[in-house]
């Protein structure tokens, strides 16, 4: 399967590369790809400087990873283009999985209207602001409302890429990686499913 990472100026390192080390480590079951609005050379909120293919909706196919980061509320506020380019993304996709704030990014296009996301911190404005229509389930680790999937933050980012290894892919793959990276799982007691 495809996994493509879409990444902008300001994502947080660890919400993209926990995701990446998981789908990494079974290359048997999935590629990755970096992909940015624009493409070109992508900076995280830790300095890491990755090397971005330009989104292309209409090739994207199985699983978009959007992750959180800073850098978020400046990717909501640009142009309607990128909006569109992100809304036709995630529609195409079969598995769209969003880190932290990554759901906040992905809620402005409206594919998220009365879909379950998990609560992730941020402030009531941003939630008030970005968030209109969308149900927060407060306390969810992480939950899944379709093909839709979000995490509270990056360690149960983490759980759910796990779970969607063991979902998509093998589920001892997905424990082998899980003792792979040191990462305690438990798929019974990870998630949240609607």
């Amino acid at each position: 399967m495809e996994v493509n990472i879409l990444l902008y100026d300001d994502f947080d390192s660890m919400d993209a590369f926990g995701a990446a080390e998981v789908f990494g480590r079974a290359p048997e079951y999935f590629h990755i790809n970096y992909l940015s609005m624009t493409g070109n050379i992508v900076n995280s909120m830790q300095g890491v400087k990755v090397w971005t293919e330009p989104m292309e909706p209409d090739e994207i196919q199985e699983i978009v990873v959007i992750p959180g980061g800073r850098g978020a509320r400046r990717l909501l506020f640009q142009d309607s283009e990128s909006l569109r380019l992100l809304k036709r993304t995630a529609e195409r996709a079969e598995i769209c999985m969003m880190v932290s704030n990554g759901s906040a990014i992905l809620s402005q296009t409206g594919v998220l209207f009365r879909r379950k996301i998990a609560d992730c911190k941020t402030d009531a404005n941003w939630k008030r602001m970005f968030m209109a229509g969308v149900s927060v389930v407060e306390g969810a680790k992480w939950i899944s409302d379709g093909k839709f999937y979000s995490s509270s933050d990056t360690m149960t980012g983490i759980a759910m890429a796990l779970s969607i290894v063991a979902d998509q892919a093998d589920y001892d793959a997905a424990c082998r990686i899980a003792g792979q990276i040191g990462y305690e799982w438990n798929a019974e007691d990870e998630s949240f499913y609607q």
